[in-house]
């Protein structure tokens, strides 16, 4: 999967099923080439549908619980 795949695509947080944001950016573990940190922004839309970046969190990309196609699913893994 391409970063430009996984971008603007809504985050939810399964515990409580609330939005995060979209994915706007990610940090890369320079050592093994892999996302670490993906960055969360809720979008503001305007008139023009440009969204403004306000509140950025960062999600663990080991978080990361599933990507569907329109959304990602983040939440702690739990050892069962």
């Amino acid at each position: 999967m391409r970063f430009s795949d996984l971008q603007k695509k809504e985050v939810i947080e399964v515990k409580k099923g609330t939005f995060l944001g979209f994915v706007q950016d990610a940090t890369i573990d320079m050592k093994n080439g892999k996302i670490s940190i993906l960055q969360i922004g809720g979008a503001e839309k305007s008139l023009f549908l440009d969204s403004k970046i306000k509140d950025l969190k960062q999600v663990r990309y080991d978080d990361v619980l599933t990507i569907g196609k329109d959304i990602v699913l983040v939440g702690k893994k739990t050892d069962t």
